[in-house]
């Protein structure tokens, strides 16, 4: 339990933050680093049954018993200590309040902020504090903490949609701290996940049966300059064709990339293609097609099936 320092609680409406500095106030609330917000009870009552019932019942242990929760009296205002500290209390207040949310530019504020409100039963609160962990920056930068943080807070939607983002990730990324508070039998089905969406994904390179109805006419089905794999595939149209090796190469180079990470954006990337694109230049038909069709192939086509196959993956965790 956070220590304080006993300082005499002024209830002066000066030393309160903005804006939870009102004069008609009835609670103050004093942070661990010393903060005060001079509050109104109704609004954090509404918010939390759990104070609601500890600021009504006037008795200085709260039951059920919070960590670090300390009631006291000053003539007509009530005052609270708690261990939290002012910024994550301060961005609490705000959702309490008819307030815009609070702007977020960190994970450990996000996670702190859910955790105070878990503490005190806001699971409405909660809810709220969800499109906060969802920023697409924290999505594409931090999956993993995304994910563990959603599953601990029992926000599942949000969990899963992590999760497809984690597989973006190589198969064994850097230890994240959160994976503490989350079961290993979760982490272990995350990685099974993953696993699963590379085997689902590294098989669109070895079947062609997926190819549009108009797939024989891209150049690498219809050139018989170049030279040709040694296997012949057969496409949706029931037809069997001999394919450039060039194309072969590119789909080995794809299946190497989706071993790994599971992601239809990484296929398109210009390095991937380019060694491709230079062997069919030196092939006078392929030389002034293969980058059109291969282009329309990646985004229209491929980058498509690769998020289709993600989506039959069963991700198998209880919630």
């Amino acid at each position: 339990m956070s220590q304080f320092v006993e300082a005499p609680l002024s209830v002066e409406v000066s030393s309160f933050r903005a804006p939870f500095d009102a004069t008609d106030a009835d609670l103050i609330i004093h942070t661990s680093d010393d903060a005060k917000f001079a509050v109104h009870k109704i609004f954090l009552t509404v918010a939390s049954p759990l104070l609601k019932r500890f600021l009504l019942s006037g008795s200085s242990s709260p039951c059920p018993p919070f960590e670090g929760l300390v009631l006291k009296h000053n003539g007509n205002h009530a005052i609270i200590k708690l261990e939290e500290d002012a910024q994550t209390t301060e961005r609490v207040l705000q959702f309490c309040y008819p307030f815009s949310n609070p702007v977020f530019s960190s994970l450990n504020d996000v996670q702190a902020v859910l955790e105070m409100m878990r503490k005190f039963g806001m699971k409405g609160l909660m809810n709220r504090v969800k499109g906060s962990l969802m920023q697409q920056t924290f999505l594409d930068d931090q999956p993993l903490r995304v994910f563990a943080i959603a599953y601990r807070y029992g926000l599942e939607d949000e969990a899963r949609i992590a999760a497809k983002y984690t597989v973006r990730q190589p198969f064994f990324t850097p230890y994240v701290e959160e994976l503490e508070h989350i079961p290993a039998s979760v982490y272990h089905r995350l990685l099974q996940y993953h696993r699963k969406c590379s085997v689902a994904t590294c098989s669109l390179t070895a079947d062609f049966s997926w190819f549009p109805s108009f797939a024989s006419r891209w150049v690498w089905f219809q050139c018989d300059d170049c030279v040709h794999h040694s296997l012949s595939w057969p496409l949706s149209d029931g037809k069997i064709y001999e394919v450039n090796a060039w194309f072969i190469e590119f789909m080995e180079r794809a299946r190497n990339v989706l071993r790994e990470r599971p992601c239809g954006k990484l296929i398109a990337d210009p390095f991937l293609i380019a060694e491709c694109l230079e062997a069919a230049s030196s092939c006078h038909t392929c030389r002034p097609a293969a980058f059109l069709d291969l282009s329309v192939f990646i985004g229209e086509h491929f980058v498509l099936e690769i998020e289709r196959a993600i989506d039959t993956v069963e991700l198998d965790i209880p919630f």
